[in-house]
């Protein structure tokens, strides 16, 4: 072959022709080839094939040849003005979409071809291509026709116009006749055979039948033997050539093994190109193969039609066949044997009428007539062309508000449940499985039977009615409930809706497309709800058309009623991977599928928690919410967070309207977001009452509250000096100054170097509580603190109206400091109501504890939120510009989470409480609000909840040590849990910190629990002495002597912190211990009904097992 380089640089574009045909190297395009190769040395002519051995042997004839991945012919396909070929290809490369494609094509003739074929094995290929390619059907390919009637034709059938029209002959017809003849194999086959030089070659040349494709030619010779003698009789060879589709007929096997024993048939090698002995042919037997025509042209003069099976073919002609052929007729194979001993006797007047009609334009410049007119072709004459545009309904234009179909059965399951229509018991409380199970029984059946591809709604429910013994009343109210909760589920896909209307609105062709049981005239109704203008869109169902996507008929549906295709691309919008997705892209249609809101774990925790159609509502809401947020953190305020606040929040709001509550003080810092959602809920529902931030804390009340005695609370174990490890802490817990310290109490030997561990902590407190010296110091610290804060309380509370406090989980010793403050603020005595998520002290005297529940779950993963806040705890007051404010520092926050909390709750307000639920809102509440903290306890490895809070910063203390919520365990830490250092003291949560762990840290901690080691700490050997009760007389010079003055101790440090946090909080005791027997012992005796009975009983049992 030439050096590519100097093809390129030596012939113009147009002058450079590429040519291909469908495997073998035969048909129009090879004759054409060879005639340019031959005779036209202005054009560079190129045969280029995806087969290596045909590459090859065309190369071995003497022509330019190569292979479509070569380097060479990458770079023709490139360069090429022309691409040759006899077919609408189904396959272009991209290279050649600026190209001329000369489609010389591969028989004239009456079928029914292309665009107008109605072949149902051919449609979903001929689908594809005009999908594909249309475009470049309509722009750049020119088509060989060979009469005027031929053009009428093909114009028809692939919708083509004139400046598309190639006007000559077919070359593989005449080349033979015209010029030095091809040989590519040995034409002498009757000498080759070994028969009379006097015997002429026959042909049988039958084309592909649809409906028998595989053992057609059993049906056409039925007698082989009767056959041969009919042959020998009249001297003939007979040339049985198939169509290369039927070509692995099993017949033909079968009589190709017979060759020697009827020498006078030939079982045809399509590998060797028949054309190349076409003017050889003295009889041809022939059916409705367009090869008629082509013998025709050949000069072929005596012609038998072989028709035995017409009345199943006629359907796939465009015109009478029998008034555009020529030839006796025969129905039979005896009439055949017949028409074969009388076929020299026959004389067909017809044949120069048919020869005019098919090929006028065929004369002996018609090589290159071909090659002129190809030249003068021009590419784009059509412009552009339109798109095609169809769209999926369900979750494309059209969501359900409960996500899935189950959601809507729920429904109609709480209609049965309040109907009398005396439906079975069953339907009461399984209706969701009957009307699954029943679609399921249909689809089954529908698998099972031939010729049907789609369900009904009725079908379904005629199922329910036979399998159950409903009456027609009962069927009746079946349909009109789950249809109506269809229509009340309907929420529209904005971005989706949006741009399908826009597209309406540019005169776009569109149409909709869903495989649904559910009947058109709903679904068009459906559709009218979110869009007027959407409905009035042809809609193409798989109910109504009996056909899907799935099975790819529902597209072809719309791609023959849109024949001939006129567009550029068929874009098609849909939510599922494989009915909108795979088996649309099969059929080159552009594929868009979106993403569609699926339940994810927590979601799906929800449903199978509640069970009921409100769960589908919320958990739909949550996973649409999911789909559409910028991040986890989003979705977290907005599907977990809220559980923990707005069900509380909003019952606090319902609870002090009853009792006629004017104004709702949510105090800091946990207030913060409670009041925001507080403001979101009255506003939503225009409620009469008002909501203020209230700056405070247990840090500044606690000590102005003391008055005239100092609580005992102070010095508990959850008192002031809570946190304390250190010297500088320990002056902040008593609010006391280093020199004022160190008059009164120099004694202890503290200062600012001083460690302060748990059993020194707990000394000091005995110490403190028994001084009289510090007693005096703390009330008269108390009086200067309190002025200020009763100002604060002044100058934001109105004590003429009716008020309260919102907290959120306490002991409800903070309500007690302010309620004295209140009374010494107004002089009065009056109730000091707080709302709590709970308490754990009870209503006392004035002091009014609301509780919203008794559960006892772990509130503490809510304190941590509430702590990402911009500011710390308000730690006292100050006089500002006449007004007093509250004295609080910066604090070290997630900014991005505090953001998404301010956003994402207030929108979950709305949100929630436009759900159309059936059951009572409280009950709704507190299901999900129980289900939100059931799912952190069960699941702290969530992704989305360890994301969110884990790097969280929190003190369970105001003077403790500030650490991450639960930071990544490290190999220093696990060190020290295997030397018995509690969990508690590196995180808040196990699971949360190994699911930040590396890999080999979680492998060698769960190789640890499996073996663990003893973890109780040495005892300590130090001696304890009793400190004198006249504390002003004792002497200590150093810091580690204090133990010497103090009460004596009999437990080590691990025995004060478990008895410390068992005094605090007795239920965190029980449900973060590492044994599974403390934990279930902690559960049962603290369940809502037990508590009363059990609980005091296992603190008690529990105390004396730590001693």
């Amino acid at each position: 072959m030439q050096d590519i380089n100097y093809v390129i640089n030596n012939y113009t574009k147009d002058n450079i022709w590429l040519f291909n045909s469908a495997g073998l190297f035969t048909g129009n395009v090879k004759y054409l080839f060879v005639y340019i190769s031959n005779y036209r040395p202005d054009i560079f002519a190129c045969y280029i094939s995806g087969d290596q051995k045909n590459v090859d042997y065309i190369k071995s004839l003497g022509f330019n040849a190569c292979h479509f991945k070569s380097k060479e012919g990458v770079q023709l396909l490139n360069a090429a003005g022309v691409y040759v070929n006899e077919h609408c290809k189904e396959h272009y490369p991209n290279e050649l979409l600026n190209t001329k494609i000369l489609n010389l094509y591969h028989g004239v003739g009456l079928k029914q071809i292309e665009r107008k074929s109605d072949n149902d094995y051919l449609l979903k290929r001929l689908a594809k291509k005009y999908i594909t390619y249309n475009e470049h059907f309509s722009n750049n390919m020119c088509f060989l026709v060979t009469s005027p009637f031929m053009e009428k034709h093909f114009k028809e059938q692939l919708d083509l116009t004139d400046d598309q029209m190639i006007r000559g002959g077919y070359p593989r017809c005449i080349y033979q006749s015209l010029y030095n003849p091809i040989v590519t194999y040995d034409h002498d086959i009757i000498s080759n055979l070994g028969l009379p030089e006097e015997t002429k070659i026959a042909l049988y040349a039958p084309t592909y039948r649809e409906k028998n494709p595989k053992n057609f030619l059993y049906l056409a010779i039925k007698d082989i033997n009767a056959l041969s003698q009919a042959l020998e009789r009249n001297k003939l060879c007979l040339i049985i050539k198939l169509h290369p589709e039927i070509s692995n007929d099993f017949y033909f096997k079968t009589l190709q093994n017979l060759t020697i024993q009827y020498r006078n048939i030939i079982f045809w090698d399509n590998r060797n190109d028949i054309y190349e002995i076409l003017n050889k042919v003295e009889l041809a037997i022939v059916d409705y193969s367009s090869i008629y025509y082509d013998l025709v042209s050949a000069g072929v003069k005596k012609f038998i039609r072989y028709i035995f099976d017409y009345d199943d073919e006629q359907h796939i002609m465009a015109y009478d066949y029998k008034s555009y052929t020529t030839g006796e007729i025969c129905y039979s194979f005896e009439e055949l044997i017949n028409a074969i001993d009388n076929y020299q006797s026959s004389n067909d007047n017809e044949i120069a009428k048919i020869n005019e009609v098919f090929w006028s334009y065929s004369d002996s410049n018609t090589f290159d007539n071909i090659i002129e007119q190809t030249k003068k072709f021009k590419i784009g004459n059509k412009g552009i062309l339109p798109s095609f545009y169809s769209f999926d309904v369900f979750d494309t234009l059209i969501a359900r508000r409960c996500l899935i179909p189950k959601g809507i059965f729920y429904k109609v399951m709480e209609n049965i449940k309040s109907s009398d229509e005396n439906f079975p018991d069953i339907f009461h409380h399984d209706y969701v499985t009957i009307r699954m199970q029943a679609e399921s029984n249909c689809r089954e059946l529908l698998n099972k039977t031939i010729g049907q591809y789609e369900i009904t709604f009725d079908d379904i429910f005629l199922r329910i009615k036979a399998v159950y013994d409903l009456n027609d009343s009962q069927i009746k109210k079946l349909i009109e409930w789950e249809i109506q909760a269809e229509y009340e589920n309907i929420i529209p896909v904005r971005n989706m809706v949006e741009k399908a209307e826009q597209l309406v609105h540019e005169n776009e062709t569109v149409v909709l497309i869903s495989d649904m049981y559910l009947p058109k005239e709903i679904i068009t109704n459906m559709i009218s709800l979110i869009s007027p203008r959407l409905a009035a869109l042809p809609l193409y169902l798989s109910s109504d058309k009996g056909v899907q996507k799935v099975s790819q008929q529902l597209y072809l549906k719309v791609y023959k009623d849109y024949s001939p295709w006129k567009f550029k691309k068929w874009i098609h919008y849909g939510d599922n991977a494989s009915s909108d997705g795979v088996k649309a892209k099969e059929l080159g249609i552009n594929s868009h599928v979106h993403a569609i809101p699926k339940l994810n774990a927590y979601e799906t925790g929800l449903i199978n928690k509640i069970r009921n159609y409100d769960a589908y509502l919320l958990s739909g809401l949550f996973a649409r919410m999911r789909i559409d947020s910028v991040n986890e953190k989003d979705y977290f305020c907005y599907a977990h967070v809220s559980g923990y606040m707005i069900p509380y929040v909003a019952w606090c709001v319902r609870n002090a309207l009853e009792k006629g509550i004017n104004t709702l003080y949510f105090i800091s810092r946990d207030g913060h977001f409670l009041k925001e959602i507080a403001d979101a809920y009255i506003n939503m529902h225009q409620l009469s009452i008002k909501t203020k931030y209230f700056y405070g804390s247990r840090r500044a009340w606690r000590i102005p509250a003391m008055i005239d005695n100092i609580d005992d609370e102070f010095f508990s174990n959850f008192g002031n000096l809570v946190g304390v490890d250190n010297y500088e802490k320990l002056l902040s817990a008593l609010d006391i100054s280093h020199n004022l310290f160190q008059k009164y109490f120099h004694e202890l030997g503290l200062n600012k170097t001083s460690h302060i561990n748990a059993t020194d902590l707990v000394s000091l407190r005995n110490f403190f509580s028994k001084s009289e010296k510090y007693r005096d110091y703390l009330l008269e610290r108390a009086k200067c603190k309190r002025e200020i804060v009763i100002d604060y309380i002044k100058q934001e509370i109105n004590p003429d109206e009716k008020y309260a406090f919102v907290e959120y989980w306490a002991r409800g010793y903070t309500q007690t400091c302010l309620s004295k403050l209140l009374e010494c603020a107004f002089k009065k005595s009056s109730e000091c109501i707080f709302y709590y998520y709970r308490s754990i002290l009870p209503s006392n005297e004035n002091n009014i504890r609301l509780n919203y529940s008794t559960n006892n779950i772990s509130l503490i993963p809510v304190e941590a939120i509430f702590a990402n806040c911009p500011h710390e705890t308000v730690t006292g007051y100050k006089y500002e510009k006449g007004k007093v404010l509250p004295i609080i520092s910066r604090a070290r926050f997630d900014a991005e989470l505090y953001w998404s909390l301010g956003k994402y709750l207030k929108l979950f307000v709305k949100d929630f409480y436009s759900l159309p639920f059936v059951s009572n809102i409280e009950t709704i509440e507190r299901n999900f609000s129980i289900f939100s903290f059931e799912w952190y306890r069960d699941h702290q490895d969530d992704p989305v909840v360890v994301k969110s809070m884990a790097h969280l910063l929190y003190s369970e203390s105001y003077l403790g040590a500030l650490r991450e919520f639960a930071p990544a365990i490290t190999s220093e830490s696990l060190a020290l849990l295997k030397q018995g250092k509690p969990v508690g003291a590196f995180t808040r949560s196990i699971k949360m910190s190994l699911a930040r762990s590396t890999p080999s840290i979680k492998k060698e901690y769960q190789e640890y629990l499996k073996n663990p080691k003893a973890l109780s700490a040495k005892p300590s050997n130090a001696k304890q002495k009793v400190l004198p009760t006249n504390t002003s007389k004792v002497k200590i010079k150093e810091p580690a002597k204090i133990n010497q003055h103090l009460a004596a101790q009999s437990s080590d440090s691990r025995k004060i912190r478990l008895l410390n946090k068992l005094e605090r909080n007795p239920e965190m005791f029980f449900s973060d211990s590492n044994k599974k027997i403390v934990r279930l012992a902690g559960k049962t005796a603290f369940n809502p009904i037990l508590k009363p009975v059990l609980g005091n009983v296992i603190i008690k049992l529990s105390k004396k097992i730590i001693h």
